[in-house]
């Protein structure tokens, strides 16, 4: 295997995995934050735990971490791609760091107090739901944007 061929197949994971990324995202603030945004100061809460069926902790647990991995692997392996790909997938590797890294503080400091924090007084959980909204938003639109940007690369890739 080339390491043409195995930037390919990074690359390819990679877009796989943000479109994964996009989507679940999506789908958490379409059909669940309305709902944490709307209580109006009762609890919210998962009930089971982080890791309970249907948390979505266990959703991204493997897929996130591994999406960043592989695609600063397929930036790692594709530095010698042609010249005209180089910016796209550069960009695209840096917006999926920016992505993991506003992902972490979404679970470290909104989550966690939001879900699984008894102590947290119903007013804030309000507070920390709309945050969850913002950041989500700024999340959505750079792993969107990461996965657009590499499957420009490898257009640029296949037609250069």
């Amino acid at each position: 295997m080339t390491t043409e061929d195995l930037f390919l197949v990074l690359a390819t994971v990679a877009v796989v995995g943000h479109a994964h990324w996009f989507f679940g995202n999506l789908y958490e603030a379409v059909v669940l934050a309305p709902g944490w945004t709307s209580m109006a100061g009762r609890p919210v809460q998962l009930a089971g735990g982080i890791l309970a069926p249907g948390s979505p902790v266990r959703y991204y647990i493997p897929a996130t971490p591994l999406t960043a991995l592989v695609t600063v692997a397929a930036g790692v392996a594709g530095w010698n791609v042609p010249q005209v790909a180089r910016p796209p997938l550069a960009l695209g590797v840096a917006l999926c760091l920016v992505s993991a890294a506003v992902t972490v503080y979404i679970v470290t400091r909104v989550n966690l107090r939001l879900f699984f924090a008894g102590d947290t007084a119903p007013e804030q959980k309000v507070m920390l739901a709309r945050r969850w909204v913002r950041l989500n938003r700024v999340r959505l639109v750079t792993v969107g944007t990461a996965a657009i940007l590499l499957v420009v690369t490898l257009i640029r890739c296949r037609t250069a």
